[in-house]
């Protein structure tokens, strides 16, 4: 039984050396602590799932700048469909969902850590039209994994941060 106490401290030991950490922990810099979240619309599931996920990773999300709140600004989140392939009948047969987000961050006293850019993701997905409440199901799945990705895609780029 000793053995296997040993084995089981050795694999969390190796596990918590090699940086490994729990998929919704994110290493935000010492910046973020109190951040105010500019955003168009507060009130879109973007930034809903965003500012649950910066609360998740202990960031107080402040309601206006102050002078010790970083400021995490969402220039722009964009959503849209495009047609991808086209059969011979001229009909749609798959689409592409596009993720476009733009955003920048500004420490407390309104210095640029990063500066603004943009972060594009895409998902694929078939479209019969025998099958339009599937299709259209199957649509909002992906808008909400598209989503999701997106704010944990943010929060890896805010974690590679480089620390001054």
């Amino acid at each position: 039984m000793s053995r296997l106490r040993f084995m089981v401290l050795l694999l969390l030991v190796l596990s918590s050396a090699c940086g490994y950490q729990l998929r919704g922990e994110a290493r935000l810099p010492p910046a973020m602590a109190e951040t105010w979240l500019a955003v168009p619309d507060r009130s879109s599931p973007f930034a809903r799932e965003l500012s649950l996920r910066l609360r998740a990773n202990d960031v107080e999300i402040v309601d206006q700048p102050g002078e010790r709140s970083a400021v995490l600004r969402i220039h722009s989140e964009r959503m849209r469909s495009e047609p991808l392939t086209i059969s011979g009948q001229a009909r749609v047969r798959e689409f592409v969902l596009i993720f476009d987000l733009e955003f920048e961050l500004l420490d407390a006293d309104g210095e640029v850590l990063i500066e603004r850019e943009g972060l594009r993701l895409t998902r694929e997905y078939s479209f019969d039209e025998q099958a339009i409440l599937a299709a259209s199901r199957e649509e909002e799945f992906l808008r909400a994994d598209l989503r999701e990705a997106m704010v944990s895609t943010l929060l890896r780029r805010l974690e590679a941060m480089p620390t001054r």
